[in-house]
């Protein structure tokens, strides 16, 4: 933090892609994954993803960024992606800052919002009962997290945040004997919640665990007044199904640029 501010008292034009939470930032540096370099004007964080780094950023202007981030040896060396957030008009600076230190554009994410809000008609319940994963099911629900996402677009979840999330009862789960049919991965804080991961295993579906399990997550959550998510811009099945349980897209878009060494 003291460094973020180093760079932030004296910069009229300061940029970054660095939104911190405490908690998140403190499980990050416990486990070793966080990395810090600093620059004249902008100072560098990388956060260490099994094989692969993202890269946040805080500079005094965009072309202090495009200066410094130059000079970073490790995107020579490290698959790396990087997130910039915002509508293009606001960010195109940092993207193309970015674009000229080698990343190119990976893929978009849009925010989509949802108010608290009754639901439509109920259609026939799945057979299989609907509960909380618990720790037990942690290498489950990352083999369904790994299997039904793209991990250079979603930054999934440490082994240590999802049993994290299991002990705080924020994964719901549809089971078939030892497997996992489907699950409903949320964060809830206060009268917010951020629907983070929402999968049917391929075997399963059509059998309609995903809308059992997105009704089951409102039913649970009945306090929270806003809830959000962010979908691939670009994959309508998706975005068709949240708009169907009264999500909407808020212009919010994220802008996800990859390095070379991240596969196309």
């Amino acid at each position: 933090m003291e460094a973020i501010q180093r760079v932030k008292a004296s910069s009229p034009a300061f940029c970054t892609n660095f939104f911190p939470v405490q908690k998140k930032l403190e499980a990050w540096i416990e486990h070793g994954e966080l990395l810090i370099e600093s620059r004249t004007g902008a100072v560098f964080f990388f956060r260490k993803d099994r094989d692969l780094w993202h890269l946040f950023f805080c500079a005094a202007d965009v072309e202090t960024l495009l200066r410094q981030v130059e000079t970073v040896d490790e995107l020579e060396r490290w698959a790396i992606t990087t997130d910039v957030v915002g509508n293009e008009a606001a960010v195109g600076g940092m993207i193309g800052a970015m674009e000229g230190a080698g990343f190119r554009r990976y893929s978009q994410l849009q925010r989509m919002v949802r108010s608290a809000q009754p639901l439509g008609a109920k259609s026939a319940s799945p057979s299989a009962e609907i509960s909380f994963a618990e720790r037990a099911d942690c290498a489950l629900v990352m083999e369904l997290l790994d299997a039904s996402f793209d991990r250079f677009a979603d930054l999934l979840p440490a082994a240590y945040e999802i049993e994290a999330a299991l002990e705080q009862k924020q994964v719901l789960a549809v089971k078939a004997g030892s497997r996992l049919a489907a699950m409903l991965y949320f964060e809830t804080q206060g009268f917010s919640s951020t629907l983070r991961y929402w999968a049917v295993s391929e075997p399963f579906r059509a059998q309609r665990y995903g809308s059992a399990l997105m009704r089951r997550y409102f039913e649970t959550q009945s306090a929270v007044r806003r809830f959000l998510l962010w979908v691939v811009a670009g994959n309508r099945n998706a975005v068709e199904k949240y708009e169907h349980y009264g999500y909407r897209a808020d212009g919010l878009i994220d802008h996800v640029l990859a390095n070379r060494l991240v596969p196309a």
